[in-house]
């Protein structure tokens, strides 16, 4: 394939969790493995070998991914408990082919993963269950578009819930199709396991950020508590219980440097004249503006499991299943920023240049984000003869989202204020500081007049918006039913499968905005009156001013409204809002045939949608109203799979698989909505504005379909290193691909103003796309084989190189080829090292992804917008200071690598560069052996 290629403080308790749970089916004892497990059980008690929690963990996803019909990977409780990964989606960066993204609107801070990319595909490509069921999620909000997304946002979702994570690259008949790219099922503790003996394990942590308490005082250090209990009761053992909790507080501060969230950059040609479009004139890139954030973020996160099972006779097992997960993000972003304006340059060479006015702002936000996940199963499996299983399943999850902000804005050159009940003009330059900018290097520099830009007077409020908020929430009925004859992994001979699923799911998204402009009758209002600490900027000499928040808001709640004018917000309160309905039915049938050696399974699975969305739509007319508008759509496919696994020997499997699976469009996709936005209200009318944005939906999108081909083989490697030796190959078709389209102008259809350099979003279908790659991963429990005196390490790792493409329309007709998908790097790798003795462990993990497309601007194809590589080193180390106490020790993001975008011709110019701090954990473990 071408391209293929120590701080003292509160100390937590927590409930950590262990083991192995079964889902979608009832938990069995072991049963006798086969020799080539044999083989490795007998090298891991091996005098010379010390069997670890590290060493069970990769050997339990070992025998799970063998045993697994479908091509699987997958990570234990020990890996995520031994590693600093406090979130599933910071766990699953250790899976082949998976890497993981933050949020990428340009809004919120970035040192925390949000969503997993499998094999190149995002969060919305990708379905995500609990035990085998859905679950209730409102992706990543993007607040660039206002909007929610589909595609359940995993940092939300603590690693201690989890007993085992499961990621399926290949589908069977009686898996959700949603999944082009790949599904994670997590799998919660059954008290059954280990025999059903009593488990108890329980963590205490305290935990500290490089990079704490900028620009005000942060609480320090934060805490960690983990744990999880699990026990058999009643006659025989027939019941059981498992009860798993976290609590986490962690403070911490990112630093921010980016060009402008729209038009990135800015071209000249010779004479200085700004040109537009594609049109690169002397080739020299300006960015538009030198904005700096210093973000705090007190993150808040618990949530509680609880699970209720019975197994009254070998035939029939029943369980209960709620959870409760909460997750609080205290934002306060401190911001700064010098506008060149859009100005014609002066004496312009290709890393200089002058422009003789600018405008300076000084801002605050405060953005508390809460979300509230809630979780309720009950399934049951029933053995009505020999060979036959019966399994039903329901669920009931919810998910909230509540965002409440706070913002202020003063400004250096800000026009004068209008008289009470009028609009204000836009904003002016002021020539006391006129730009000289520098792009020699990666992190540009506007540099103007210290004196200038130091003189707090001069900034005047421009706006006060003390009332402001995002709302969204979304509700999944989950029920299914699976009928298997002659299908489990003793059975030989014919076997065949029924079942049905049916999920419905109900979403909304409500924002609205209060804004105070003020007018000629309120005072100066400076920045001198309410200002802050200031703190030093990496990349300028300058240091950043900041708001005193609470001077701020005694000043502003003194003064009588009178003194301000509230901008009409009909249009900003009703433009995004919408309310989304799916009712989803699936029904399939497969047949298997199993011998020792081989198995092959095909089947069909028919799966239906219909679709309802209201939006809010403006009333035509110079009044500005909105009504509610309702679109529908429906659709059916027919979905095909079949897999063959081959057994060539005892250690060697090899597998080949065809499946068709779907992609559903995003949930804010389907709105019919037209919505456009200012950073300040007083650009509305000007065609030159910057930092306009216009969302437009899309109520005929259509789902993408994506062919799925896939190769592997799996070597278990004998002797003492016990371990295991995969490769895959994969080739994805994918029809109708949704992306956003970007493009460059809009024309508002109320006023006909067209600004320019508006940025406008569109949901479409591509007309083809195609992602294929291999995946390689090697397991090496122990080098003993080398030499006796190595038979405390072992490592693992896994590479994928990934080639993608996308055929993206134009707005003037045709097509552009680009080279990867949305979200997609070219390649992902992680390793890990690992030493152990009787009582110690240490591990230490890398991960790097390639470059990722972020974003794409169709019209204007040096506007493409991607992730930068991107490295990360992790480190943890347990030590046993008696049975059952240890000491744990984590170190997440060792070198501080940023996470960066890039933008331009040559995909080497700054779009922004957010600061990710190294975290640290020191902490007590209890895990007791019952006997």
């Amino acid at each position: 394939m071408n391209k293929i290629v120590p701080q003292v403080g509160l100390l937590t308790l927590a409930f950590a969790m262990a083991g192995q749970a079964q889902a979608q089916t009832t938990p069995e004892a072991p049963r006798p493995a086969d020799p080539a497990a044999a083989s490795t059980a007998d090298a891991g008690s091996s005098p010379d070998i010390v069997v670890t929690g590290i060493r069970r963990a990769n050997q339990a996803a070992i025998d799970s991914k063998r045993r697994a019909v479908n091509i699987t990977d997958v990570v234990s409780a020990t890996d995520v408990r031994a590693l600093p990964d406090n979130t599933v989606a910071e766990a699953l960066r250790r899976v082949p082919g998976l890497s993981v993204v933050p949020a990428a609107d340009n809004e919120h801070s970035r040192d925390e993963a949000t969503t997993a990319v499998i094999r190149g595909l995002n969060a919305s490509y990708n379905n995500v269950t609990v035990d085998g069921l859905n679950i209730a999620s409102l992706g990543a909000l993007n607040a660039q578009a206002g909007s929610i997304t589909r595609g359940l946002r995993l940092d939300i979702l603590p690693s201690s819930m989890i007993s085992e994570i499961a990621v399926v690259k290949t589908f069977s008949p009686d898996l959700d199709p949603n999944a082009v790219g790949g599904a994670v099922n997590l799998k919660t503790r059954s008290a059954f396991e280990n025999g059903g003996k009593p488990f108890f394990t329980i963590e205490g942590s305290l935990g500290h950020s490089s990079d704490t308490g900028k620009p005000y005082s942060q609480p320090d250090p934060g805490y960690r508590l983990v744990g999880t209990a699990s026990t058999t009761f009643g006659p025989g053992g027939m019941f059981g219980a498992v009860l798993s909790a976290n609590y986490q507080r962690l403070s911490t501060y990112t630093v921010t440097h980016m060009s402008n969230d729209t038009v990135f950059y800015n071209f000249y040609n010779n004479a200085g004249q700004l040109q537009s479009g594609n049109n690169l004139g002397n080739g020299y890139g300006v960015p538009q503006l030198d904005k700096s954030w210093y973000v705090e973020d007190q993150r808040t996160r618990y949530g509680l499991t609880g699970k209720l099972e019975a197994r009254p006779s070998d035939q029939l097992y029943l369980y209960a299943m709620g959870g409760y997960y909460f997750f609080r993000d205290d934002m306060t972003r401190y911001e700064g920023l010098i506008n060149s304006r859009g100005q014609n340059v002066q004496n312009q060479t290709p890393t200089s240049g002058f422009f003789p006015t600018s405008s300076s702002e000084i801002g605050y936000d405060n953005q508390l984000t809460t979300t509230r996940t809630r979780v309720g199963q009950f399934g049951a499996d029933w053995k009505p003869g020999e060979h036959q299983k019966l399994s039903l399943r329901t669920s009931y999850s919810t998910m909230s989202y509540d965002e409440p902000w706070y913002m202020i804005k003063y400004i250096n050159a800000a026009a004068p204020r209008p008289a009470p009940g009028t609009a204000g003009a836009g904003n002016v330059g002021n020539p006391a500081l006129a730009i000289t900018y520098d792009t020699s290097n990666f992190q540009h520099v506007f540099n103007v007049n210290p004196t200038a830009y130091y003189d707090t007077s001069k900034y005047a409020l421009t706006y006060w918006r003390p009332d402001m908020g995002r709302n969204a929430g979304d509700k999944i009925f989950n029920q299914r039913i699976d009928y298997h004859y002659n299908q489990d992994e003793a059975d030989r001979g014919l076997g065949f499968g029924l079942g049905g699923a049916y999920v419905d799911d109900r979403s909304f998204y409500k924002f609205h905005r209060l804004e105070y402009d003020p007018n000629n009758t309120a005072p100066a209002l400076t920045l001198s009156d309410v200002l802050g600490p200031s703190v030093p900027l990496p990349y300028n000499s300058l240091n950043l001013l900041t708001v005193d928040a609470a001077k701020a808001k005694a000043i502003l709640d003194a003064l009588p409204k009178s003194m301000f004018n509230a901008p009409d917000a009909t249009a900003v309160n009703n433009q995004d809002n919408f309310s989304h309905h799916e009712k989803i039915a699936g029904a399939y049938a497969m047949a298997s045939y199993h011998s020792d050696q081989l198995l092959f399974q095909a089947g069909v699975r028919y799966d239906h949608t219909d679709q309802s969305t209201t939006s809010r739509v403006r009333v035509p007319g110079a009044t500005i109203a909105y009504t509610d508008l309702t679109t529908s759509s429906r659709y059916g496919r027919l979905l095909p799979s079949a897999i063959a696994i081959y057994h060539l020997t005892d250690t060697l499997d090899l597998r080949a698989a065809y499946s068709r699976t779907l992609g559903r469009p995003p949930y804010d996709a389907y709105a019919a909505r037209s919505a456009l936005n200012f950073v300040n209200v007083s650009d509305i009318g000007n065609p030159n504005a910057i930092g306009v944005t216009a969302t437009i939906g899309n109520p005929n999108i259509k789902p993408r379909v994506s062919d799925n081909f896939d190769l592997s083989a799996e070597w278990r490697i004998p002797g003492k290193s016990s371990g295991l030796l995969s490769l895959a190959l994969f080739d994805k078709e994918i029809k109708d691909e949704i992306f956003t389209l970007g493009t460059l102008g809009y024309t508002d259809p109320s006023s006909g103003v067209f600004y320019k350099n508006a940025i406008v979003s569109t949901p479409v279908n591509a007309s083809s796309a195609r992602i294929r790659g291999v995946e390689g991963n090697v397991i090496i429990n122990s080098f003993a084989d080398i030499s006796p005196l190595l038979s405390g390490f072992g490592a693992s790792a896994n590479a994928s190189l990934l080639d993608g493409r996308v055929a993206v329309p134009l707005s003037a007709g045709g097509t552009r080829t680009i080279d990867r998908l949305v979200g997609q790097p070219n390649y992902a790798i992680n390793a890990t090292l690992f030493y152990t003795t009787k009582n110690l462990e240490l591990r230490a993990a890398f991960n790097r992804q390639g470059r990722a497309l972020r974003l794409i601007q169709a019209d204007v194809s040096w506007q493409d917008l991607y992730w930068a590589p991107r490295s990360q080193l992790d480190l943890s180390a347990t030590y046993q200071v008696r049975p059952g106490i240890s000491l744990v020790g984590q170190v997440s993001n060792v070198t501080r690598s940023p996470i960066t975008s890039v933008t331009g011709p040559g995909k080497n110019l700054l779009k922004d560069e957010y600061s990710i701090p190294a975290t640290f954990w020191l902490g007590v473990r209890f895990t007791p052996k019952f006997r």
